[in-house]
């Protein structure tokens, strides 16, 4: 069922924007860490990015390294609300099919992407994704009449982004916003999204070894779509529905269906019957469903906490969990980055 493949997008939108910068970019020290910060201070910076970078390692700053490349493994789960769905057949007029209800409709991911990045200035990055992704979704109808389908799916994920992040004597603030385009197999064309994800945490230093730290953080995403989805799908496709349902509604004897409009009892019984030729064996290659409809997740606003472990200025790993509205997610990241 087409539904399934625009719960998928959903989803693979959210992983691969579930990403940001360097935590504790740009990081001002308090006089505790005297001696780091003149070590900073009496460093010979040569290097053309960050922007201003001299400037701020003078004044004390510890200023990233400005180049890096991120691999990024990602399993989530999503809820999705669909409505306002319409449909045709075989191209005639769309008719609005409000009596339908969906019963929970979830859809799961696992994804890995690669995030190159360049720190600009010392408080903005810049950075590109691109990713693969697996997915398996189950989307059931519980009224008027039992139907389920189930399917998996796969595709790529291509997005830019930009973080604007500093700190202050630990304290650490992260704004990031992006937006990404994703194609799936079975899908014409790409879906859109825009995440916007503002963080704030706290960065904890080594005593011994100050460029190494402990950064926690907690953030709300943002996750913005596009809503309303037109297209067509096969019914030739897999598609799980009781047969005495379908005998039903072309002897037009289901209580449900004497309830509809004229229109509305065209459309259903033109699908039912089609539905039934498949069944039987006859070939239906021709048959096919126009559509519109409106999808968002359970909630634009989910929460996320996470943290980060940098060993140097040139490895960090972290991890974050997402929760709340309808999303369960795990990311887990390792980042190189490097100079020159």
């Amino acid at each position: 069922m087409r539904t399934t493949r625009l719960i998928i997008t959903l989803l693979l939108n959210i992983a691969t924007v579930s990403l940001f910068a360097q935590a504790g970019a740009g990081m001002k020290y308090g006089n505790n860490r005297k001696a780091y910060t003149d070590s900073i201070k009496n460093s010979n910076y040569k290097w053309i990015f960050p922007a201003w970078g001299k400037k701020l390692t003078k004044k004390g700053f510890d200023v990233p390294y400005p180049i890096g490349i991120m691999i990024n493994p990602f399993i989530a789960s999503q809820k999705v609300n669909i409505s306002d769905l319409q449909v045709g057949f075989n191209g005639n007029e769309p008719v609005a099919l409000d009596f339908i209800k969906f019963s929970e409709v979830k859809a799961n991911l696992q994804s890995v992407t690669v995030r190159p990045d360049l720190w600009v200035l010392p408080f903005l990055d810049v950075y590109g994704i691109a990713g693969a992704s697996y997915a398996q979704t189950n989307v059931s109808i519980s009224d008027p009449v039992a139907f389920s389908t189930k399917a998996n799916f796969h595709g790529s994920t291509f997005g830019i982004g930009t973080t604007l992040a500093g700190g202050y004597h630990g304290i650490i603030t992260i704004i990031d916003i992006n937006h990404t385009w994703s194609f799936m197999n079975n899908i014409d064309g790409s879906a859109q999204a825009t995440m916007f994800t503002p963080r704030i945490g706290y960065n904890f230093l080594f005593k011994q070894k100050p460029y190494r730290n402990v950064a926690v953080w907690a953030g709300v995403p943002g996750f913005f779509i596009n809503t309303t989805t037109q297209g067509t799908f096969s019914l030739s496709g897999k598609i799980n529905i009781n047969k005495d349902a379908l005998e039903e509604i072309v002897q037009e004897t289901a209580a449900w269906y004497q309830d509809l409009k004229p229109a509305q009892q065209k459309v259903v019984k033109e699908i039912a019957q089609k539905l039934l030729d498949k069944i039987s064996g006859i070939d239906i290659k021709d048959a096919y469903v126009n559509y519109s409809l409106k999808k968002r997740p359970a909630s634009n606003w989910s929460m996320c906490v996470g943290a980060q472990y940098q060993f140097n200025h040139s490895w960090q790993v972290r991890t974050e969990i997402g929760f709340l509205g309808g999303r369960k997610s795990l990311l887990l990241s390792a980042n190189y980055r490097f100079r020159r």
